[in-house]
């Protein structure tokens, strides 16, 4: 048994009876008084110039208060460098903003859309990235619309790189070491080719965003959000609009890192509320949410790999295109990760020269999404280079053993510096979880089928996937003791997976009192201090790093002030359920409200620096059965695995495991992705019968493998946080399974429907 009274045991949400009983509020539950519904009109065309627009009826509707187009919208802009604006003349994406009406009731609203007339002279559309770039492509963006950043300018549809990771740091849109041609003609084996992630992966929750917005005067407006985070909506929608940004996150519901920020949304709505000059509020529909919301970004990963007999890398060169469709909220900075999050797993890798750009086309906008551009940027280069590895006749897991980055050694993050790793190995784990899973019996080697019944063929996989973000970005807090009472000001929300409940939990085990009496507050800018957001598994060591820090210094004043009550040093004084005593004799206590009377507090505040030394890892074991005659493929059972060194909260950790399946996640390697109509320009899977996501009764088992080692850490018991990549490693796994169960390395697209496996067996 653990030797920690709450840490690595199971434990009551805080805020679990609420959610159970339906007592918990989520944004769209929330009471804003006078608040107007907001509508939007949507375009039917993938690329179009308005030519007229008449507002005059829905104007004269009673109940509308106001209507919004790009004649009286102001005039800001958001996306990475800002080019996307509340509303244009130019309509860019099936789905984009032609109008708004803010109305008393949300039927006026809808009501009032349909007396909207606008006349359209269609544009000729681009929905490949590689078409995108060609000379004479349509442009997304124009000269007039000055898209410039860093001294890159916007050119042939492809937006300037950099991003705000990077500071004042030159952008980090490519890895450039060494000679790539010349190490490349030393090979044994050079796999090359083309792969295809280009089906958009729907990330989005359950839950629509929902975003309200009331200006208190010229300088100052309130947002009600669903944001993962206060901050990462407040501050860039603040410079965006040229003013102070209260932002409160009640209960987000679900997220999957895809409700980061808001930006489009937020923007949309506090432009409407200024027109209106009253609260507007905005929840989204599914459809809205499904065909014109910020997706994954897809990807095509164009180039050449060079392996030695052994498995050295020599070289990795090519292109990576990505399509951002019509807005990046975050593209350049997922660029960014994704090339240290390939950069982590191919650390051995003699020469590289890989380069990214960031593609405009008329599909629906990119936002942010778990995996986090490594999981999209793996997908395609992680399957040409099993290529080589069947050349050689490596196992991948001996592969990515030899190649992962070991203490020690050093690997590039956001910002383009490197960093070391300075002691986490993951090599033991990946033996352990390999023996669990039975690899050694079950791979019979690169495209031989673990066994064949019938019809049916089986194959395994194995990938992974690692980031340099868990310590990351500075995180403040500050905890409050009160008489019987501790109080925790952080801006971490909840976002359904127990984040809130962990940091009770954290700060309880600290000041070892009952969880009861441990209250956070609400997610709000305005009484919580800076956090950069859930992002990046960031919230295990940040979130609670922070808390725990300012939890011991409440503590430390605690003991402090008692001490000179009871004639003793601080040292000689612990605490227990709001009782502090002297260790020697527990007897000599004096009560919490002795110490801290009605009227007064204690107060501790507590950072975490932020590091990008602290590396994570999840490691994916896969087995999948092909149907040889229909093309079908079923995941049979799953293996995923990490060293999270000490476990916090065990339940919530198993979740995050085995929410890594759908919504973009894993399940986007066979069942998922947007479908397109090539000629319309429309997203044909905007409901969710459509796009095909998994049920639930359909889930495969899901086997967990848990070490836990002592790293030293940020983390006040040693945890590192793995959230937001358990999804990542399936996709690269799940293909090699099907490859390896149908016996041919034949695919080069996802997702791996059963028309493509049919066709790459031969079949009609």
């Amino acid at each position: 048994m653990s030797e920690y009274r709450y840490i690595g045991k199971p434990t009551r949400r805080i805020d679990g009876t609420g959610i159970v009983t339906g007592r918990t509020k989520y944004s769209d539950d929330l009471i804003i008084p006078n608040a107007l519904y907001l509508r939007v009109l949507r375009s039917p065309h993938a690329h179009a110039e308005i030519v007229s627009i008449d507002t005059s009826k829905a104007e004269a509707l009673p109940g509308v208060r106001s209507v919004m187009t790009y004649k009286n919208a102001p005039a800001w802009k958001t996306g990475m460098p800002a080019h996307r604006p509340v509303m244009d003349h130019h309509i860019r994406c099936v789905g984009d903003t032609v109008a708004t009406v803010a109305a008393v009731t949300d039927a006026i609203a809808q009501k009032a859309l349909k007396l909207i007339e606008v006349e359209y002279e269609v544009l000729t559309p681009v929905f490949d990235v590689e078409e995108a770039i060609k000379d004479g492509a349509p442009e997304i963006y124009r000269a007039e619309d000055h898209i410039e950043s860093k001294g890159y300018v916007y050119d042939h549809n492809q937006l300037p790189p950099g991003s705000y990771f990077e500071g004042e740091d030159p952008p980090f849109y490519y890895i450039r070491e060494g000679n790539a041609d010349e190490e490349l003609a030393k090979s044994d084996v050079i796999c090359e080719g083309k792969v295809s992630y280009d089906n958009p992966g729907f990330p989005g929750a359950p839950e629509t965003p929902f975003v309200a917005a009331q200006w208190e005067d010229e300088g100052h407006v309130t947002v009600w959000c669903s944001a993962q985070g206060p901050n990462m909506l407040a501050k860039p929608l603040g410079l965006t609009i040229g003013a102070r940004v209260r932002a409160i996150s009640s209960n987000v519901g679900g997220s999957y890192g895809n409700k980061d920020s808001l930006a489009y949304p937020a923007m949309l709505t506090v432009a409407a509320a200024k027109v209106a000059k009253a609260p507007v509020r905005y929840s989204m529909t599914k459809e809205e949410h499904l065909l014109c919301y910020e997706r994954r970004f897809t990807n095509k990963f164009i180039g050449k790999i060079g392996l030695m007999k052994d498995g050295t890398i020599t070289g990795i060169k090519g292109d990576w295109l990505v399509n951002t469709g019509i807005g990046s909220e975050l593209s350049q900075g997922q660029v960014a990760e994704g090339l240290g999050e390939v950069y982590l797993p191919l650390n051995e890798a003699k020469s590289w020269d890989l380069t990214a750009k960031v593609i405009c086309t008329n599909r629906q906008p990119v936002g942010i999404a778990r995996g986090f551009g490594g999981q999209e940027l793996k997908a395609c280069l992680f399957h040409i280079l099993n290529k080589g590895l069947k050349e050689i006749d490596m196992d991948p897991v001996a592969f990515f053993r030899k190649n992962f980055c070991k203490p020690g050694h050093e690997y590039y993050w956001r910002n383009g510096h490197k960093y070391s790793n300075p002691q986490i190995d993951y090599r033991p784990v990946m033996d352990e979880a390999a023996e669990k899973f039975g690899w050694k019996d079950k791979w019979k080697g690169w495209c031989v089928p673990t066994r064949v019944e019938g019809n049916k063929a089986y194959g395994v996989g194995f990938s992974l996937h690692s980031s340099g973000d868990p310590a990351s970005d500075e995180t403040f807090a500050y905890v409050r003791i009160e008489n019987d009472q501790v109080t925790v000001h952080t801006a971490v929300p909840e976002e359904g997976n127990g984040q809130k409940s962990s940091i009770a939990k954290v700060v309880a085990e600290i000041l070892n009192v009952p969880m009861e009496v441990v209250t956070l507050t609400a997610s709000d800018n305005h009484n919580a201090p800076q956090d950069f957001g859930l992002a990046g598994s960031r919230g295990t060591i940040t979130g609670q790093g922070s808390a725990a820090a300012a939890a011991f210094a409440a503590k430390k004043k605690l003991l402090e002030e008692a001490a000179e009550k009871m004639g003793c040093t601080p040292e000689e004084l612990d605490t227990k359920d709001m009782m502090v005593f002297k260790k020697a004799d527990p007897s000599v206590a004096l009560p919490w409200i002795a110490i801290c009377p009605i009227y007064y507090s204690i107060t501790g505040t507590g950072a975490v620096e932020g590091d990008f030394g602290h590396i994570n890892c999840v490691m994916t074991f896969v087995e999948v059965s092909a149907d040889l005659e229909t093309g079908l493929v079923k995941v049979e059972n799953i293996l995923s695995a990490s060293d999270v060194g000490q476990v916090i909260s065990p339940i919530e950790l198993k979740m995050q495991f085995e929410g890594g399946f759908g919504s973009a996640g894993i399940d986007t390697a066979q069942l998922e992705g947007h479908i397109l109509d090539p000629v319309t320009g429309r997203t044909m899977t905007a409901n969710m019968i459509d796009y095909k996501w998994r049920p639930f009764n359909e889930l495969p088992p899901v086997d967990i493998y848990l070490k836990e080692s002592k790293w030293d850490s940020p983390h006040p018991f040693g945890a590192i946080g793995i959230g937001e990549i358990t999804g990542a490693p399936g996709i690269p796994a799940v293909y090699m399974a099907i490859e390896n169960a149908i016996g041919r390395q034949c695919l080069d697209q996802y997702p791996a429907t059963p028309d493509v496996i049919l066709k790459a067996l031969g079949k009609n």
